[in-house]
């Protein structure tokens, strides 16, 4: 809906309906919601854009796996919010910066490991807050970057445990960020060398944070190659992903992925 020249607003909802069923262990859910976004749009000046958006969402439950004592439990679906405040500026025609102020609130999973076999539980809420930043765009004709950061508040709330309570969420660092590169070379034609570095900080891997796993960086580079077949647009990609092969924890369950080659071929 546009109001004027610098007022403009996106209003919308979203009806989703999620139905599980575990027929080994019998259990069951069906939850409907109506969820709004709402976002209210300010341009003050003609490259900058502000804005506030509020968002909603139905997420579905986990099905509980193997590896856990309450195995084939579903977990009750939930409905999240987000709240971000942000500006978009176009230094010049090739240069983008973002900047946003957000507050995400979700349904908080951990696992209880008081039992010889850890039980998956979902109790209070998981609260992420934080600022991220970003720049997009191209440095020179033949070289694009993209880098960006974000830097989080952690903490569980409205938890029944209230030795949950001022706790930060399992699985999710405080601290990442991403420097993206593509430089197109000039004496081949359709022909562009990629590479990236991606931190991420440290995570606590228990619901108590007793037990922290280690912050990693990863480095990734390739090459693509547009061309011609037959008159046919066609892409070939070659990536190499966690080009030091470093050996990390995604997350409390499950080790990173080592050193990775993938080709790929697209025509259109």
């Amino acid at each position: 809906i546009t109001f004027n020249d610098q007022w403009s607003a996106l209003v919308g909802a979203n009806y989703a309906s999620v139905v599980d069923t575990n027929y080994r262990v019998n259990t069951k859910y069906d939850k409907s919601e109506l969820t709004p976004t709402l976002s209210i749009i300010y341009k003050p000046i003609e490259d900058l854009t502000t804005y506030t958006t509020y968002i909603e969402s139905l997420e579905a439950g986990t099905i509980v796996g193997n590896t856990y004592e309450n195995e084939g439990e579903i977990l009750a679906p939930y409905k999240s919010k987000q709240y971000e405040i942000g500006t978009k500026y176009t230094v010049n025609e090739s240069i983008l910066l973002t900047s946003a102020l957000f507050r995400i609130e979700k349904a908080n999973s951990y696992e209880n490991n008081s039992t010889l076999k850890p039980k998956l539980t979902q109790d209070g809420e998981a609260i992420h807050q934080g600022f991220e930043l970003t720049m997009t765009g191209k440095v020179t004709d033949d070289l694009t970057l993209f880098g960006g950061g974000t830097l989080m508040d952690l903490s569980v709330e409205k938890a029944s445990d209230k030795s949950l309570e001022g706790k930060k969420p399992t699985n999710a660092a405080t601290k990442m960020a991403k420097l993206y590169a593509e430089y197109d070379i000039p004496q081949i034609s359709g022909l562009t060398l990629t590479g990236g570095a991606y931190y991420t900080g440290r995570k606590y891997a228990d619901e108590a944070n007793t037990d922290i796993l280690p912050s990693y960086t990863l480095y990734d580079t390739g090459l693509r190659y547009k061309t011609k077949i037959d008159e046919y647009p066609t892409t070939f990609n070659l990536n190499l992903q966690n080009l030091t092969d470093e050996v990390y924890w995604a997350s409390n369950f499950e080790l990173g992925n080592p050193r990775t080659l993938a080709l790929s071929m697209k025509m259109e």
